[in-house]
Parts: structure tokens; C-alpha cells; sequence
């Protein structure tokens, strides 16, 4: 009997022996757990952490070209309110011409040009990222390449940098080498074209005002 208690006794001190085992090992697998759910928490912190500045960076990439051409967009938008006929004189008083089309769904400008004693001539004005370009055909037979970058928005004038030209046999040759637009108000521009030849320049200047209808 005795030694049944005491076998009895030692299933009791074994099974709660066995239980507390359990039990600290279930803590110790819990502790695992939890262990683990925060190294997961950090590392998922971590990439999120990293993946703010790439997000800020992505943003900043794609808005950089949209605020990099806000001068030139209100540069055209300036030409583009040019659309009409005008009238005026050059810089020895003779009759001058010219008239402003939008055309190609807005993007880009035609002015065609008739100073006094001379044929016409056509240029084309157009957006071309930060600045505006144009594309000058002079009677001549030869188109230069003409840009400029604006500065600013409140556009008061805009000073055309010669870039090259087609057709041009060398750049001695006889060719439209700068071009500045003076807006003095909404129906008075004054037109600046400088012709070099020879490394020599000639201005040609016009003084146009809105024609009205």
C-alpha cells in the first residue's frame, strides 16, 4: 500500500512536473512568437522606413519636368495671343505687315512676316521643353534655328539665341541670326531680326500694332 502511495505520489510529482514543463515551454514558444512577430514588425518598419525616400525621390522625378517647363509654357502662351493680323513700320518708316496662327491643335505658332520691299517670310514657333524654339524660313533658302529660355512668367520679351541652321552653306553666309520680341502691351509689339552676313550684323526692326477687325 505503501508503495502504492508512493507510486501514486510520483505520477502526481511527475505529471506536475510534466505540466510545468509544458507550461514554461509553451512561455518559451510564446516568447518565440513573440520574438518573432516583432522581428517582423521591425524588419516590415525597416522596409517602409526605405521605401518613404524612394517614394518622395519617384514623386520628386515626376514633378520636376512638369514644374521645369512652367516659364516656357507661359512663353507660348504669350505668343499664342498674338493670333490676328497686325500692322506697322519698320525702322525707316516703310509699311510692314505680319499675322500670328495657331496651328496643329495649339503647338505651334505661324507668323508670316512682309517687311516692305521684300517677299515674305514664315516662321514657326513651338514649345521645346524648358524653352521655346522656333524654325525661321527665310527667302533666302535658308531655315535657321532660333531658341529661347524665359526666366520667368511675367513675360515682358523674349530674346531668340541662334542654334544653327539648314540649307546654310557657311556661317558667313547671309541668315536670320537672333530675333527679339518686345511685348509692350496687349496690341503694340516690337519686333527686333537681326541679319548677319559676313560676321557682320544688321538689325531690321518693326514696330507692329494689333489690326483691328
Amino acid at each position: 500500500m505503501a508503495q502504492g502511495q508512493r507510486a501514486g505520489g510520483s505520477w502526481r510529482h511527475e505529471s506536475v512536473f510534466i505540466h510545468r514543463f509544458h507550461s514554461r515551454t509553451s512561455g518559451v514558444k510564446a516568447l518565440r512568437s513573440r520574438a518573432t512577430f516583432c522581428a517582423v514588425l521591425f524588419q516590415e518598419a525597416s522596409v517602409t522606413r526605405r521605401k518613404v525616400p524612394l517614394l518622395l525621390l519617384l514623386a520628386a522625378s515626376i514633378a520636376a519636368p512638369l514644374s521645369a517647363g512652367t516659364h516656357s509654357a507661359a512663353a507660348f502662351k504669350k505668343l499664342q495671343s498674338l493670333a490676328g493680323d497686325w500692322v506697322g513700320k519698320d525702322g525707316h518708316g516703310m509699311a510692314v505687315k505680319t499675322s500670328f496662327k495657331a496651328l496643329a491643335s495649339g503647338t505651334a505658332v505661324m507668323e508670316t512676316l512682309s517687311p516692305a520691299g521684300m517677299e515674305e517670310m514664315v516662321t514657326l514657333y513651338s514649345i521645346d521643353g524648358d524653352g521655346i524654339a522656333l524654325m525661321h524660313y527665310c527667302p533666302t533658302n535658308n531655315q535657321p534655328r532660333i531658341r529661347v529660355v524665359p526666366d520667368s512668367d511675367d513675360i515682358k520679351e523674349l530674346s531668340f539665341d541662334y542654334q544653327g541652321a539648314g540649307n546654310l552653306k557657311s556661317p558667313s553666309t547671309g541668315h536670320q541670326h537672333h530675333l527679339v520680341i518686345r511685348f509692350d502691351d496687349a496690341e503694340h509689339i516690337t519686333e527686333t531680326w537681326t541679319w548677319r552676313q559676313d560676321d557682320k550684323d544688321i538689325p531690321m526692326l518693326f514696330h507692329l500694332t494689333r489690326k483691328k477687325n
